[in-house]
């Protein structure tokens, strides 16, 4: 079994022919390995020699950087910020796991196949699917923007804003964490992350790829589908279209970004150190477009 061709023609759409990023692939149970991947030949390579037997994720940015991604030190941030390529914003949605994980650790694989996919139908992340909707509302209520989204077929789902430009920013990760716990508040939502997990660094879910636990693959959905049709979305891996919401005017967005950006600058060069406890909702407040 191979990816349809409409996939890769996704992938160029998202990652371009040639990139700098990080491909993992594995299984829960034999684990996984990280690989650099350059191009989309390389992609598609990898793809056809795993797929669907492993699961397969990939860096949310491409680094514009001589040195593969893969070499750098997970723990130093410093790369990763310096080189990334900022021309998206992601949001990720992850509904905890962990009373599943704990159910069925004693089960056979079917079992444990069979739990998971019960729970799943009788809305168990269901929460995930409802912050989704809010911020993307949100988004499109504040900036007149429309988000991208996906669901990874288990846990997860990514809401994707692409800017026009690339941001070039001075202080990257502390604008992306300010700009999330503003949208935390405006909506009310739960399941966003945003605290843990370094947004120059992060591995998502490849689109089309499929998860071990539930058998679903990771697809972009429409954002009106209720909760049952989403999963059941899910459960073809074929992709009719894609529309990755690119080309819109995101000028108010990217300005608001520079605001914050240049504001966090300008604290540090005063000397004040508690950097995250800023309050830096009166920006967004200011500037957002509505």
């Amino acid at each position: 079994m191979k990816l349809d061709e409409k996939w890769f023609e996704l992938y160029e759409s998202l990652y371009g022919t040639t990139f700098n990023k990080i491909l993992t692939i594995g299984t829960p149970n034999e684990g996984y390995e990280n690989y650099p991947i350059k191009s989309l030949a390389q992609l598609r390579q990898m793809c056809e020699e795993n797929y669907p037997k492993k699961e397969f994720y990939i860096s949310l940015y491409d680094y514009d950087s001589d040195e593969l991604a893969i070499k750098w030190d997970p723990r130093d941030n410093t790369p990763y910020e310096k080189y990334s390529k900022k021309n998206c914003i992601l949001f990720r949605f992850i509904q905890n796991t962990d009373i599943i994980k704990e159910e069925t650790k004693e089960l056979t694989d079917v079992q444990k196949f069979m739990f998971i996919r019960r729970t799943l139908n009788l809305g168990n992340n269901k929460e995930i699917f409802e912050d989704v909707r809010k911020v993307y509302d949100a988004i499109e209520e504040l900036f007149n923007i429309k988000s991208w989204v996906l669901f990874n077929g288990y846990n997860e789902c990514y809401l994707y804003v692409f800017t026009e430009s690339e941001m070039k920013l001075k202080n990257p990760t502390l604008t992306y964490y300010y700009f999330y716990k503003f949208i935390e508040n405006y909506t009310g939502v739960k399941t966003l992350i945003y605290s843990q997990i370094e947004p120059f660094s992060q591995i998502l879910s490849l689109p089309g790829s499929q998860n071990n636990n539930t058998r679903l693959y990771t697809k972009p959905y429409d954002i009106t589908l209720d909760y049952l049709d989403i999963l059941k979305n899910s459960q073809s891996r074929k992709i009719e279209s894609f529309d990755l919401r690119q080309n819109q005017d995101t000028s108010s967005l990217e300005e608001l970004f520079k605001t914050v950006d240049d504001e966090i600058t300008k604290r540090k060069s005063e000397g004040n150190t508690n950097i995250w406890d800023y309050e830096l909702d009166e920006l967004f407040n200011e500037k957002r477009s509505i």
